[in-house]
This record gives structure tokens, sequence and C-alpha cells, in this order.
């Protein structure tokens, strides 16, 4: 609990992390192609990210990976903004596995304090992220993959991950890891995903997961269940059932695969780590309607163990 009390005032204090990046004053700069690119720095008193644009050498991907990770190892600083790396942690390597880049950090990793370390996972992800191809990045220290104050997997990140932080109050923020349910590449199964979030407290948990669940899946071998326009209209808990209501997209544009993954990878993950036993699903404020060919909506769904695929 004191460990996630820490983590929780450090995220206050950077909460100009990512929505509220200082620009250097220029208007960026783009290389041969039209392509904006940024490196990133802290301020001095290690509270908010900087950046700077830059243009890199070469724009191939490999090209681009290798130049950033030296940039990173070689704590580069800007005028009043300091290196993004403390001088304890260094990047060991770097791959590229499909569009997920793999980040191996060496042992000093751990020694960063909250604030700090926050500042470096946000500063590098942003950083790897430009890399044409790579849409997702995942932290290593050694061959561990990094975990949170829980001891839970971080997962693979991208900007989704950090959810925008505003204002001022300390108190406003929250750190989860939630577990989503997407599908195999049959359709058939539900596979478990882990996905920590920096979000708003005011934000219920019902949404944050449902919204988490559209963006779909960041690991590979995983596969979206729900359309990527699919719009959480509500989500409210009450009596231990959650009533979420989308979109019709949720329906027109349904995926191909069967109606029971679609319907239990929202009640699983909503279930997973909210205080309710059923979830009821709407289509614009409208139970009592079809999902597919054989589905009623007007119904309450439970957990459903049988279609998660056992873990190998």
């Amino acid at each position: 609990m004191k460990k996630l009390l820490i983590l929780l005032l450090s995220v206050a204090l950077i909460a100009g992390v990512l929505g509220g990046c200082a620009d250097t004053g220029q208007s960026g700069l783009k290389d041969s192609g039209g392509n904006q690119y940024y490196f990133y720095y802290t301020n001095q008193e290690e509270t908010k990210l900087q950046r700077e644009s830059y243009v890199p050498e070469k724009e191939s991907p490999q090209d681009m990976i290798d130049e950033l990770e030296q940039k990173l190892n070689d704590r580069e600083t800007s005028g009043d903004y300091q290196a993004l790396f403390p001088k304890e942690v260094q990047i060991q390597s770097c791959v590229l596995d499909d569009t997920s880049l793999l980040v191996y950090f060496n042992s000093g990793y751990t020694s960063m304090g909250s604030t700090r370390e926050i500042l470096v996972r946000a500063g590098v992800v942003r950083s790897f992220l430009q890399v044409p191809g790579i849409s997702g990045v995942k932290f290593y220290v050694g061959n561990t993959e990094l975990t949170d104050s829980k001891g839970n997997p971080i997962g693979t990140m991208d900007n989704s991950s950090f959810v925008e932080l505003w204002g001022d109050d300390r108190d406003a923020y929250r750190y989860d890891t939630f577990t989503l349910y997407f599908t195999d590449s049959t359709g058939e199964k539900l596979v478990e995903e882990e996905r920590s979030v920096y979000y708003k407290r005011s934000l219920p948990r019902e949404r944050v997961i449902l919204e988490q669940l559209i963006k779909g899946p960041m690991e590979k071998g995983h596969y979206p269940t729900l359309p990527e326009n699919t719009e959480v209209m509500s989500v409210t808990t009450s009596d231990r059932v959650c009533y979420v209501n989308f979109s019709q997209a949720f329906s027109d544009a349904a995926l191909d695969i069967p109606e029971k993954t679609i319907i239990y990878s929202v009640v699983n993950s909503v279930l997973a780590a909210v205080d309710a036993d059923k979830v009821q699903i709407s289509l614009n404020g409208q139970d009592d309607v079809s999902f597919g060919e054989n589905t009623s909506l007007y119904n309450f769904f439970g957990w459903n163990t049988d279609l998660i695929q056992d873990k190998e």
C-alpha cells in the first residue's frame, strides 16, 4: 500500500509527462520524408518530460532503433534539460519482435525512484513508438519482464498506457493493472492480457477497462474482439450488476468471430476487476435487442470459465 501511495503521488507530480510535455519553442524539424521526430529529456527538477525535435541520420526502423538507443545511453543533454537516463541506467539491447520492441535494461533500472522511473518509462516508450512499424514497447530488467509495485508484469506499452494526466490534485490519479480478455487466432477462445494504465480517478474503472479493450491487444498471438470504432456510451454498476451501453458499432461492425467470444470478452474483462457478478449489455440504451443471429442482449451474463484458454 505504501508503494502504491508513493507511486500515485509521483504520478501527480509529473502530470505534464504526456499531456504537458514542454516544447522548446522550435516549430519542429522534419526529415526528408516529412516526418517529425522528437528526443526526450527531463527538466532539472525531474518532474516532467521535455522534448526537442531532431532529424535521424537514417530512417530505416533498425537504424532509428540503434540511433535512439545510442542517444539514450550517451545521456544526451540540451541546454537546461538533463538526460532522460540517470547515470546508473543503460539499455543493454533492443530486440524487434514483429511490431513490438523489447527493451532490455541493466539492473540499475530498479534503483530509480518512482517519479524518475515513470519519466524514463514514458520517454522511452514515446521515443521508440516514433519508429515506423513499432506499435508497442515492452521493458525487461536483465531477462525479467518489468513489473509494477504489486508484482504484476507491466506488459506491452503504447501511448494509451499513459492516459492524460491533468491538474494539481495529488489524489486525482490512480494506477491499476487490469486483466483483459481478447481472442486467439481461431476466435474460439479467450486469452488473458495484463495491462497497466494510469488514469484519472474520476473515471470509472469499468470505462477504463472497456476503452482499453476497444483499443485492442498488444501481445503477439492475441486478436481483437471489438470493432475499434465502438464507443462506450455509458457504464454503471449497481446491485452487483454492471450495465454497459455501447454504440451501434458494437453490433453493426462486429468482427467475424463467434458471438459468445465477443460477449464474454466484455463480460470477463469487466468482472475480473469490478465488484459485480453479472453484466448487461445494451446498444444505444436498448437492451431488448439481438446481437448477431443467435444472442439476445436481454440477459444478464456471468463469468465464463469454459472459454478461457488454458495457460501453457
